[in-house]
Formats: C-alpha cells, structure tokens, sequence
C-alpha cells in the first residue's frame, strides 16, 4: 500500500488531480463542461512538475525516493506521454484556448530564467515570497478564469470574486508546505519571514475572506445554499488542517492529508450539488 501510494505522490499524478478537482468546481459553479479542459488541466499539471523533478536526479544527497531508476522511468514516461496529450488537446480545443494559454505559460519560461550580471545570478524566482503567489495565480487562472473566459462567461462580480476566492484558497493550502520546509528553505518564504504562527494567522485571514465572500455571493443569489454550505465547510476543514500543520509532521501528512483538499472540497460540493 504505501509503495503505491509514494508512487502516486512521487510521480505527482495525485497533485495533477488535485487541480483537476479545481476545475470540476469550477464547472459546477458556471455551468459549463468539457471533459477535454479537464484533460489538459490534469496533463499540463503532470507534465509542469515532472519537469521541474528532473534537475533533482543529479543531486548526490537527493532522496532514494525519487532517484532509483524506477522513479526516473516513470517520470519520464509520464512526461512524454502528458506531452502527447497536452498537444493533442491544445489543438482540439481550438485557437482562442491556445491564446489564453499565454499568461501561463509566459510565467513557466519567464521563472526559472536567472541573468547573470557582475557575477551576480538574478531572477524573478530569487523575488521573496514570489513563489507562492505566482502558484496561487496559475493554479487559480487555469483551473477557473481560462475555462471561464473560453465559454465566454461575463466578466462581472462573481467570475472575479470567484478567481479572487480560488486565489486565496490555493495561497492558504499552499503556506502548510512552506512550514514544511521552514527550516530548510534557501529562498525567503513567509513562515521564515514572519513564523510559523503569523504564516498561519495569514493563511486563516485568506480563508475569511474566502468566507465572506462566500456569503455575499449566496446573498447576492449567485450561488445556492447548498453550494455556499459544503464551500463553507470545506473551507473550514481546511483552517483544522493548517492548525494541525508544523514541521516536524510527516511527509503524509502534507502529500495525501493537504494535498487532498482539493479533492476533498470538490466531493463536499459535488454533494452538495445533488440538493
């Protein structure tokens, strides 16, 4: 059982559904479906992490994990055949999904570039804090604005409150990983800035604003109670996990337990639904 669940985490196929949960709620929030952005969302996401594991193969000190020769194959294989399926569904989507590709994929060029002058390496990814929230934007733009604006979804109150409110969830769940790596980080993160507690207390204030925003929205008609319901819930679930959350919890805890809040908000709503 827990090979197959290091394989699941180690090839980054469960957080590849973690976005795909995203965007199920995005489609029962608007209307919309297409099980083709779906697809893709799922495949881009698996291809993007692959990629950046592979500069961590030549670490001598990386984890027997990841650098066996089973791992490598397996992350390579994904990478190609996720390759395949990002191409072959950008191109049966059509030209305008192509285009509102770009902000993403501007971002996933312009990252990982480092100029080097006077000596000096510099690079947006050396920009404190830039990490997270560059994350928070592409997980939330994909997973909700992109399909939006494809259907051609009024840009009014609720798409915007909706992305600002995914946004904010994705910047919460994503602090308890930072706390993970609190005492290891080189780069400057908000747990190593501000503490454990304040990167908390910030991660707690975002799902509050997620909430109020919930409730105008139910107010306001634009959602359902039932919706509103197992949102709230979800998110309240997710305020417990940050609270259990410090750094000397086990690698689980943050792969399977945080890494499902996704999935576990897109089950609550999906329920919720049915009423």
């Amino acid at each position: 059982m827990n090979r197959i669940l290091y394989f699941f985490i180690n090839t980054n196929i469960f957080v590849s559904i973690s976005t795909f949960c995203l965007y199920k709620i995005s489609e029962l929030l608007f209307g919309f479906q297409n099980y083709k952005i779906g697809l893709f969302i799922f495949f881009s996401t698996l291809f993007a992490y692959n990629y950046m594991r592979l500069p961590l193969f030549c670490q001598e000190n990386f984890s027997n994990n990841y650098s066996t020769d089973y791992y490598q194959k397996s992350i390579y294989f994904f990478l190609f055949i996720s390759a395949l399926f990002i191409i072959f569904l950008s191109f049966s989507l059509g030209l305008k999904f192509i285009q509102l590709l770009f902000p993403p994929i501007l971002i996933s060029i312009i990252y990982p570039l480092l100029i080097k002058i006077n000596n000096r390496q510099y690079g947006i990814r050396n920009i404190p804090f830039l990490k997270i929230f560059l994350i928070s934007f592409t997980w939330s733009y994909v997973t909700l604005l992109l399909p939006g604006l494809y259907y051609d979804i009024q840009l009014d109150y609720f798409l915007l409150s909706s992305f600002f409110e995914r946004f904010l969830f994705v910047l919460a769940i994503a602090i308890p990983f930072d706390i993970r790596d609190y005492n290891s980080d080189k780069i400057q993160t908000i747990p190593n800035t501000i503490g454990v507690i304040n990167s908390k207390i910030f991660a707690w204030f975002c799902l509050l604003l997620i909430q109020i925003l919930l409730v105008i929205n139910v107010i306001q008609s634009n959602i359902t109670m039932p919706i509103f319901l197992g949102l709230f819930l979800s998110i309240e679930i997710c305020s417990l996990v940050i609270y259990l959350t410090n750094s000397e919890r086990s690698s689980f805890f943050y792969s399977i337990l945080v890494e499902s809040l996704s999935l576990v908000m897109y089950l609550i709503v999906l329920t919720s639904y049915m009423f």
